[in-house]
């Protein structure tokens, strides 16, 4: 089988021919692939962030969402068990849903709980709200999951008991004075 000399210089060519920088292709051989270009700031795209950074600003400048005044910086860093005590909130708050919910009399007592772990860590206004939507993600993940009371909620009763036991003596041991 003879191919003609002709068709095929051509294909050569249109393969091997240089290709501009901003053309796009079908496939990623021919021209780098479909790159889309970045959404202009301010659309919806600026919502998609983390739940603590803060918002661009319209002059550029970082802006806090709720006062629109510029961020301060932070003068404390947070102590080392920070992570253990937010897990602990987390804890409290699905107690403060699953409890009542599976009978437990005292409607109010994993509330009280937290507020008192608050009353006493005492934290600056930045923590003590990051501590609180800790205790409020415990709460709403098991109020979208748990609707009456079940052998699951049970187990997970427990084993929140047994979890956060454990983590308020490490708290206490560890970094208690």
């Amino acid at each position: 089988m003879r191919v003609p000399a002709l068709p095929l210089l051509v294909f050569l060519a249109a393969v091997l021919a240089p290709v501009p920088a901003a053309a796009q292709s079908w496939f990623p051989w021919f021209g780098g692939g479909f790159r889309p270009e970045r959404p202009p700031p301010g659309g919806i795209f600026d919502t998609l962030r983390p739940w603590d950074a803060p918002r661009m600003g319209p002059g550029g400048a970082n802006k806090d969402a709720k006062t629109g005044e510029a961020p301060k910086p932070t003068e404390t860093p947070p102590p080392p068990y920070e992570g253990d005590f937010t897990r602990l909130a987390e804890i409290l708050g699905a107690l403060h849903y699953l409890g009542p919910l599976c009978g437990e009399k005292e409607k109010e007592r994993w509330r009280g709980e937290m507020q008192g772990l608050l009353e006493a860590e005492q934290p600056v206004a930045d923590r003590r709200e990051r501590l609180v939507g800790s205790f409020n993600r415990g709460y709403q993940s098991y109020e979208q999951t748990y609707r009456k009371c079940t052998p699951a909620a049970d187990l997970v009763i427990r084993r929140f008991l047994d979890e956060g036991a454990r983590l308020s003596r490490d708290i206490a041991t560890r970094y208690g004075s």
